[in-house]
């Protein structure tokens, strides 16, 4: 645990299932007081470290999924600790989807600690009581979007997929392929706030991307209503779905369409 810092990702591992993803907050080591958490058995040996949460989400990924990732063989089962970094830890990470809120703060996508949460004046409150409002942000681990992508990127072939973070955030994945750099936002549904989140995830993330992009692309689990297709391709960003389990089918944009976008977020570059 000596290596372990605020930001890194804490995965809760049991009964063959990831349960929950977390992020490192405070780190410290301090024996009286992992005592008085963790009372020592008889004879048994303290836990001297002690760490807190900055974010914690609960989740149910199987083994099978995370030990694909990791290399490992499908029934590898996870020890009480086991503290992984480099390839390893980015592989997990990447793979998942994991966007941490240091992460976020770093590339200027979010106000650090105490910024991104604000108490709210009394007349916006309708309340006797003091409450609280965090900033909107990434959420740390969507289960749907990270299980849609696993599945999308074991069909690929050719170069492995990357992520970047940016002052707008981190993206799902883009790719160098045969007709150009393409990033893609993946979605877990189908209905118009998703798609309309997808879009404007997309315009925000390209300003920022290193070099020259040819397509946007939305990924979504299942093909769309023909309004939410239209409103996508009038944008021109291609639309990929699930059609069937380890298959999916690319409705492309008009090629004038994704000219006309192209010219706009070229000129957007911050």
């Amino acid at each position: 645990m000596a290596a372990v810092t605020t930001g890194d990702v804490v995965l809760f591992t049991g009964k063959n299932h990831v349960r929950a993803v977390g992020e490192v907050g405070a780190i410290f080591r301090n024996t009286s007081f992992a005592d008085l958490l963790w009372p020592p058995k008889s004879g048994g040996e303290s836990w001297h470290t002690v760490y807190t949460l900055r974010e914690f989400e609960p989740t149910e990924v199987p083994y099978a999924t995370l030990n694909a990732l990791l290399g490992y063989k499908s029934n590898f089962a996870y020890p009480g600790q086991l503290v992984l970094s480099g390839e390893q830890a980015r592989a997990a990470i990447d793979g998942l989807l994991i966007r941490t809120r240091t992460a976020l703060e770093e590339s200027g996508a979010e106000e650090a600690f105490p910024g991104a949460v604000r108490e709210m004046p009394l007349e916006q409150q309708h309340t006797r009581f003091t409450t609280v409002e965090r900033a909107a942000r990434q959420l740390l681990f969507n289960r749907d979007e990270a299980a849609l992508v696993i599945e999308f990127r074991g069909t690929l072939i050719g170069p492995e997929p990357n992520r970047f973070a940016c002052a707008a955030g981190i993206c799902d994945m883009y790719l160098d392929g045969p007709e150009g750099r393409e990033l893609i936002e993946a979605k877990s549904a189908v209905d118009r706030y998703h798609v309309r989140a997808a879009l404007a995830q997309l315009l925000d993330y390209v300003r920022y991307i290193p070099g020259r992009v040819d397509r946007l692309s939305a990924l979504f689990p299942q093909p769309l209503a023909p309004k939410e297709r239209g409103f996508l391709h009038h944008y021109g960003v291609d639309i990929i779905h699930r059609a069937a389990p380890g298959v999916f089918e690319r409705v492309p944009a008009s090629a004038d369409a994704r000219e006309r976008m192209r010219e706009l977020w070229e000129r957007s570059t911050p």
